[in-house]
C-alpha cells in the first residue's frame, strides 16, 4: 500500500478542518434537494404519514451508520467508507464494499444538478423543458449550468479542503437559517391539522403501514441522510480525528434528523387539497407529489387567504425565500459531494484498485486527479438521467450495499485488530452489527422492483471492473475465499425483489408481511455466512494505514 505522508511530492492530504467545519460539511452534504422532493414525494407512498417515515428512517440511519463512527475514529483516513472492507475481506470484499458507495458517490452531483436548474427554471424557464411523458427535463442550458456549477466546484477543491470548507461553512449557516425560518413561519399562517388524520392516525392502519417503509428508499428520504458519510470520508483532513470524526458523525446524524421530520411536518401540514392543482379532493397526495417545487408551489396557492391581518405579503416573501433556498440548498450538497466522491476515488486509488494517479495530491494538498474524474462522471450522468426520484432511488440500492458490508465488516475487525486503539465502540458489535445488516437488507428491498434490479445489476457489475483491474496490474490477488458470499448475497435480493410483495413492486409471490419475514431471516443467514467466511489473521495492514497518517499543520508530528 502507497505511504501517504510524503507532502513535498504531493501523497498526502493535509488536516485542515475542524469540529465545527465538520459538522456543517456534514449537514451541508445532507440539507439539499432531498429536504423539499423527498418530503412531497413520499407522500406518494405514505400520505400524511410520511413524518412516520422520515422517523424510521432516521432511526434505521443511525443503525446502519453509527458503526462508521467507530471505523472512521479508528481509521482516520480519506474515503475510509470505501477502503474499510479491503481490511475485513480482502481485495474482491474491499473493491465490492466500496463499489455501491462509489455508485451512490458519483452520482450525487448529477442529482443535484438537477435539482438546482430546475428550481432555477422557476426564474430561467430555458432551463428546463417537459417532455412528452410529463417529466422535467434539462435543456442545452440547464446542461452547460451544470457543467458550469461542476467546473466551479471542481476549482473550489483544487485550491484546497481549507479553503472550500470556510466557503461551505458560510453556505450552510445559510441553510439552516433558511429551514428553520420555514419551520417557524409557515405554520403560523398555513396549517391543516386534518393532513395528519387522513393517512397518519395514531394508530397506523395495516394499509398504511408498507408505504411508510417503501417511501424511504423509493422517493429519495433515505438519500436525503448522507451527510454521515462524507464526514467518515473527510476523516483524512479533519483536525484531532480520533474525537472529532464519532462527534461530527453523531452530530450530523441527530442535527438533520431533527430538520427533516420538522420539515416534513410543515409541508404535510401546508397542503390544501382544494387548492393543489389537478387534485381530485382530500386524500390525493399523488397530486402533491407532482408539484414540481413542493414548498413553494404550496405556499404560492394560498398568498390571497386571510388567516390574520394580511399574510400575503409574509407569505409571498417565504415562497421567493424557499425558491433561492431550494436553489442554493442543492448547489451546496452538489459542492460538498464533488469533494467526498473525489475522496472515494483517492482512497481506492490507495488500495490499489484504481489507478495512482488518482491518490496524487496538488500542494494544497487536494487530490487533483480524483477531482477532475469525480468532475467528469458529474457532467457525464447529468445528460442521460433527467429524473430526480428515479436517480435518488437507484444510487441508494447501491449505497445500502455498502451499508450491508460495512456492518458486517464491524465484528471482523474487532477480531483481526484487537489492540488498534477505538476512541469511539459501538455497544455490543456482534449484535449491531446483525441489527444493522437486517435493515440494511430491508433498504434494499422496499426499493422496490424494477429500480433493485437495475441498481443491484450495476453494483454486481462492479465484479467486472474489479477483474479487469486484477488483470492489468501486477500482483494483485483476487481474493474470493472470505468475500464470495457478496456477489450470491446481491443476487438473492434480486430475486426476493421479484418474488416479493406487490406493495414493493414484486410478483406477490411472497406476499406482505410475509416478505418482510423472509427478507429479514435471508439477512441473518447471510451475516452468519459473512462471519464464518471471514479470514482467521490480518489479510492487510491497518496499522500500517493508521501509522501512514495524513499531517496535521497544528503539530509537529503526525496525529
Amino acid at each position: 500500500m502507497a505511504d501517504e505522508t510524503d507532502v513535498e511530492k504531493g501523497g498526502t492530504l493535509v488536516r485542515k478542518l475542524t469540529l465545527h467545519d465538520a459538522v456543517l460539511f456534514g449537514i451541508g452534504a445532507a440539507i439539499g434537494s432531498g429536504i423539499l422532493f423527498a418530503a412531497a414525494g413520499g407522500t406518494e407512498y405514505a400520505g400524511g404519514a410520511v413524518v412516520y417515515s422520515w422517523i424510521v428512517a432516521a432511526i434505521l440511519i443511525a443503525i446502519v451508520t453509527i458503526p462508521y463512527a467507530e471505523i472512521s475514529a479508528m481509521a482516520p483516513r480519506s474515503g475510509i467508507s470505501a477502503r474499510i472492507s479491503y481490511y475485513s475481506y480482502g481485495n474482491y470484499g474491499g473493491f465490492m464494499g466500496g463499489w455501491g458507495l462509489l455508485v451512490w458517490t458519483i452520482m450525487i452531483p448529477p442529482i443535484e444538478a438537477i435539482a438546482v436548474s430546475t428550481y432555477a427554471s422557476y426564474y430561467l424557464p430555458a432551463l428546463t423543458y417537459i417532455n412528452s411523458s410529463g417529466a422535467i427535463i434539462l435543456s442545452i442550458y440547464g446542461i452547460l449550468l451544470s457543467v458550469a456549477l461542476t467546473i466551479f466546484f471542481a476549482v473550489l477543491n483544487l485550491i484546497g479542503v481549507g479553503r472550500f470548507g470556510r466557503f461551505n461553512t458560510a453556505l450552510t449557516w445559510l441553510k439552516i437559517g433558511a429551514v428553520v425560518i420555514f419551520i417557524i413561519m409557515v405554520p403560523l399562517y398555513i396549517f391543516h391539522p386534518g393532513n395528519f388524520s387522513l393517512k397518519a392516525p395514531f394508530f397506523i392502519s395495516s394499509s398504511d403501514f408498507p408505504g411508510i417503509f417503501i417511501a424511504i428508499p423509493a422517493t429519495g428520504i433515505l438519500f436525503s441522510f448522507g451527510g454521515y458519510r462524507q464526514v467518515a470520508d473527510m476523516a483524512g483532513e479533519i483536525k484531532n480525528p480520533k474525537k472529532n470524526v464519532p462527534r461530527a458523525v453523531i452530530l450530523t446524524l441527530i442535527i438533520q434528523s431533527i430538520l427533516y421530520i420538522l420539515m416534513a411536518i410543515v409541508i404535510v401540514g401546508a397542503v390544501n387539497f382544494s387548492l393543489v392543482p389537478n387534485s381530485t379532493g382530500p386524500g390525493d397526495w399523488s397530486a402533491v407529489a407532482n408539484l414540481g417545487s413542493p414548498l413553494a408551489d404550496l405556499m404560492r396557492e394560498t398568498i390571497n387567504k386571510t388567516i390574520f391581518g394580511n399574510p400575503a405579503l409574509v407569505i409571498s416573501g417565504l415562497v421567493v425565500l424557499a425558491l433561492l433556498f431550494a436553489i442554493y440548498s442543492p448547489l451546496g450538497t452538489f459542492g460538498t459531494d464533488l469533494t467526498g466522491g473525489a475522496r472515494i476515488f483517492y482512497g481506492y486509488s490507495k488500495e490499489g484498485s484504481l489507478p495512482p494517479v488518482l491518490g496524487k495530491t496538488n500542494k494544497k494538498g487536494a487530490p487533483t486527479y480524483a477531482i477532475i474524474a469525480a468532475s467528469v462522471l458529474a457532467v457525464i450522468f447529468v445528460i442521460p438521467y433527467p429524473s430526480w426520484y428515479t436517480l435518488v432511488d437507484f444510487v441508494v440500492v447501491a449505497g445500502a450495499v455498502n451499508f450491508a458490508i460495512v456492518n458486517a465488516s464491524l465484528p471482523v475487525l474487532r477480531k483481526l485488530y484487537p489492540k488498534i486503539e477505538r476512541p469511539f465502540k459501538v455497544p455490543s458489535a456482534r449484535l449491531w452489527s446483525v441489527i444493522a445488516f437486517i435493515a440494511s437488507s430491508l433498504l434494499i428491498y422496499w426499493a422496490t422492483y424494477p429500480v433493485t434490479i437495475y441498481a443491484l445489476g450495476v453494483t454486481l457489475g462492479g465484479s467486472l471492473v474489479f477483474l479487469y483491474q486484477v488483470f492489468t496490474s501486477k500482483g494483485q490477488k483476487i481474493g474470493l475465499k472470505h468475500s464470495i458470499w457478496i456477489p450470491f448475497y446481491i443476487i438473492g435480493l434480486i430475486i426476493l425483489s421479484y418474488i416479493g410483495g406487490s406493495q414493493t413492486g414484486g410478483t406477490n409471490l411472497i406476499p406482505f408481511p410475509d416478505d418482510l419475514y423472509v427478507v429479514i431471516i435471508y439477512a441473518v443467514i447471510f451475516w452468519i455466512i459473512s462471519q464464518v467466511s471471514a479470514p482467521k489473521q490480518p489479510l492487510r495492514d491497518l496499522h500500517e494505514m493508521i501509522a501512514n497518517a495524513p499531517v496535521d499543520p497544528e503539530k509537529s508530528v503526525n496525529p
